[in-house]
């Protein structure tokens, strides 16, 4: 299966799990679906914008590119926002909130910036494999594959003090912890 569709079939496993959530009750079956998809969305997005966002921003347009960075942004404090309320009550309507973000989200990419690929870096994508591509992104972003003058790079952008010094698992670990 091409990284597309592998993307396109964990954007339908996202939806089952915003829906399954938004009528579930309080309890240990809603924590638990809402971990899962926690989880879920942050592999998605991790492998997006390693892989995919740079492809957007080479071919289709860089403001492409930053429009669906800036909806992982808005993703994510959607997630944090329904983590709070989880237990402070109006769960349902953070879940609300997030789906309609994740919706558009969803549909510009597959109707819009997918299909450009799909013709734009044909070759590209026939070379990427999507489980590997996974495995690749630990729990921190890091990609785990980042040589030692990447992981120094990344140290440089977050102003991690001493890094000059470091070894590449120690960078590894600063960069995520940073």
């Amino acid at each position: 299966m091409d990284v597309l569709d592998h993307l396109t079939q964990e954007h339908r496993q996202v939806e089952d799990l915003l829906s399954r959530l938004s009528s579930s009750s309080e309890g240990a079956e809603r924590n638990s679906l809402f971990e899962e998809l926690v989880s879920s969305l942050d592999t998605h997005m991790k492998l997006e914008e390693r892989y995919i966002y740079p492809m957007i921003a080479d071919l289709i347009g860089s403001e492409d590119a930053e429009d669906a960075e800036d909806e992982h942004t808005l993703a994510r404090e959607g997630i944090a926002a329904a983590r709070e309320r989880l237990e402070e009550g109006a769960f349902e309507a953070a879940i609300e909130t997030l789906t309609a973000g994740i919706s558009h989200h969803v549909q510009e990419e597959e109707n819009e910036l997918f299909p450009q690929l799909r013709t734009k870096a044909a070759d590209q994508l026939a070379g990427m494999d999507a489980a590997r591509l996974e495995s690749q992104v630990d729990g921190s972003g890091v990609d785990v594959d980042l040589t030692k003058e990447e992981l120094y790079q990344k140290a440089k952008e977050k102003g991690v003090e001493g890094r000059s010094k470091m070894t590449k698992d120690e960078l590894a670990e600063a960069v995520s912890g940073a």
